[in-house]
């Protein structure tokens, strides 16, 4: 979440005279305001005779600050401080501050709202199970793996077909690029012990999976695409390098190749193309 800046009837309080010195001061130099500190010396000078002009400001800048980094806290205290600067925004308005002055700020606590409500379900989960989902994957994929460099191939696959078929539209949701994992693995260890058409079995389920989502996760194309090579599996690459340069070469936010990736997808391309002059 983006805090909008200040609104300039706050800044405006810096001015000499507006306000008693311990708070004035709080506002300057402009950039490095202590909004915490603001916010509880506003709450205490707003008890008292405040003059009609700085009454509504101060109370504006009193929900800004108690909205100050509150996307780093508990949703407990997240709902409080979000609530206590929604009821200071109402108190700001009735006291002559602009509704589009505030506006921004209203719109800043729905977003506080919506970010409480998932931190809470994020603080639930995990007491109930003692980590987060994407440690949870994290869990399973160490285990798979060193069971796999160890040689239990079988118990290894069973985990990483776990990670693979995690439900990242519901409870893992957010944690796609490692379930990610669990498929490249299953991949790679059947492109080289199982041939190519238990491959492309995988790879139909692993797309599917994911639906409209891309398959996989950019930052693993490459390495995917390393273990593929040389599997018997042209058709496949031909899917992973496309997909992976046209989000390299799409005219915004672009995915860029490293010079490592280029490499390895350029060794790929021309596997592509002898595939396709055969």
């Amino acid at each position: 979440m983006d805090l909008p800046p200040p609104p300039d009837s706050v800044t405006a309080l810096a001015a000499p005279g507006k306000l008693p010195p311990e708070l004035a001061g709080l506002f300057t130099p402009a950039g490095e305001e202590q909004w915490s500190r603001i916010a509880e010396l506003a709450e205490t000078h707003l008890t008292r005779e405040v003059a009609p002009d700085v009454r509504g400001p101060l109370a504006l800048a009193a929900a800004y600050g108690y909205l100050d980094d509150v996307e780093f806290l508990d949703s407990t205290e997240m709902t409080e401080r979000n609530e206590r600067a929604r009821e200071l925004l109402e108190e700001a308005v009735a006291h002559g501050v602009a509704h589009d002055e505030a506006a921004e700020l209203w719109d800043f606590t729905h977003q506080v709202q919506d970010a409480a409500h998932y931190a809470r379900e994020h603080e639930e989960y995990v007491a109930e199970h003692g980590a987060t989902a994407k440690q949870r994957l994290n869990a399973k994929l160490e285990r798979a793996h060193a069971l796999y460099e160890s040689g239990d191939r079988a118990p290894a696959l069973a985990l990483f077909r776990e990670v693979a078929e995690a439900d990242i539209w519901g409870e893992f949701s957010g944690a796609g690029h490692r379930s990610d994992i669990g498929w490249c693995r299953l991949l790679a260890d059947a492109a080289h012990h199982e041939g190519p058409e238990a491959t492309r079995r995988i790879w139909r389920e692993a797309k599917a999976s994911r639906h409209a989502a891309h398959f996989p996760y950019p930052h693993w194309a490459a390495p995917l695409v390393e273990t593929l090579i040389g599997t018997g599996v042209p058709d496949i690459l031909e899917i992973v390098v496309s997909e992976r340069l046209d989000l390299a070469l799409r005219e915004e936010n672009p995915w860029d190749l490293t010079e490592d990736e280029r490499w390895t997808l350029s060794r790929a391309i021309e596997e592509i193309e002898q595939y396709h002059r055969a």
